[in-house]
């Protein structure tokens, strides 16, 4: 069996600095060719993921929503987009939330665009976890309203 783990080492002298990088193995100390755009998208990939989940730590620290789920969809003529629906704690609190949950999208994702979208509950399956296809069909008819008229969202 191959101590290089089936890939070929080359000779650091030879790095180039054009469309490839380079990563060493913890394992034997050999540098190895790696495509950079895959190492981007295993970076960017991470990134997002904890964008999300320091986001959905945050709504759950927000004082003034019971619950939340943070979905990530394309809508027509924006494209990628985070849909963070929220049940409020009282419906005195519903324009207090979206203000903090807008502004906890922004501050953990800032390169998406963000909707906030209050609701009267969030449909779960029987373990717990947040039925996305219902919830979508659900909030776009109220996001599709808000975006065909923004000033009637702003608060």
């Amino acid at each position: 069996m191959s101590d290089t783990y089936g890939r070929e080492p080359f000779d650091v002298d030879d790095f180039a600095y054009d469309d490839y990088a380079y990563e060493a193995d913890a394992y034997d100390g050999h540098a190895y060719e790696a495509d950079a755009a895959d190492l981007f998208d295993t970076v960017g990939a991470r990134g997002l993921d904890d964008g999300f989940f320091a986001l959905e730590l945050d709504l759950l620290e927000l004082p003034c929503i019971q619950e939340s789920a943070i979905v990530c969809t394309d809508l027509p003529e924006v494209g990628e987009a985070v849909l963070a629906v929220y049940v409020p704690l009282s419906p005195e609190l519903e324009i207090a939330g979206r203000r903090a949950v807008l502004a906890a999208c922004e501050r953990r994702l800032p390169g998406l665009f963000s909707h906030a979208v209050a609701q009267d509950g969030i449909p779960r399956s029987a373990e717990g976890a947040v039925r996305e296809d219902l919830l979508l069909d659900q909030v776009l008819p109220q996001v599709a309203r808000d975006l065909m008229s923004p000033a009637a969202m702003s608060d």
